[in-house]
């Protein structure tokens, strides 16, 4: 049987994953550190997880257009700022751990693979599918304006439904 993380309703296959979020390094650092759910080693893969159960539409600029409230535009952007913040943050975390800057280190079941293409995984319950590419575009974008992202860690980017997530067997019904 996989190892299980259950985060926005989903059920995340966790064999050979760092539950960062719940780890004691992050929960010792306090509310400006940001994290995804956890990092995932797949062979030659380093999946960073984060899982929404809900994120603003894309595509509805107008959204709440009553005074004092934010657009839609602005939610979205709110949004994929604070995701390329817990990307960026766990990337850190992480990359501290494996050099063994940070006292705590990864738990004693995980592998950290060696030689490793970085991905950003974004997984959203109950998310229109065809909204996924508008996400990922602007989760890429916002990305690359980092140089130390674009240049030096080169990471892919994927947002997916949870549906989609399961036919790539990174969740599980």
């Amino acid at each position: 049987m996989n190892k299980v993380i259950i985060e926005s309703g989903m059920s995340f296959v966790a064999d050979n994953a760092f539950y960062i979020e719940k780890s004691p390094l992050y929960t010792q650092l306090g509310e400006n550190v940001k994290s995804v759910e956890f990092v995932r080693s797949m062979g030659n893969k380093l999946l960073f997880v984060e899982a929404k159960s809900s994120f603003p539409n894309p595509n509805n600029p107008t959204h709440n257009p009553v005074k004092g409230y934010k657009t839609g535009f602005e939610l979205f952007r709110e949004e994929i700022a604070e995701l390329c913040d817990k990307f960026i943050h766990s990337l850190n975390l992480y990359s501290s751990v494996y050099i063994g800057v940070a006292e705590n280190g990864f738990p004693p079941e995980y592998k950290p693979s060696a030689t490793v293409s970085i991905m950003f995984v974004l997984v959203i319950n109950n998310f229109n599918k065809s909204w996924c590419d508008e996400v990922e575009r602007a989760l890429l974008n916002t990305i690359r304006t980092s140089i130390c992202m674009s240049k030096i860690w080169k990471p892919e980017v994927y947002v997916l439904t949870h549906e989609m997530a399961t036919k790539r067997k990174l969740t599980i019904v």
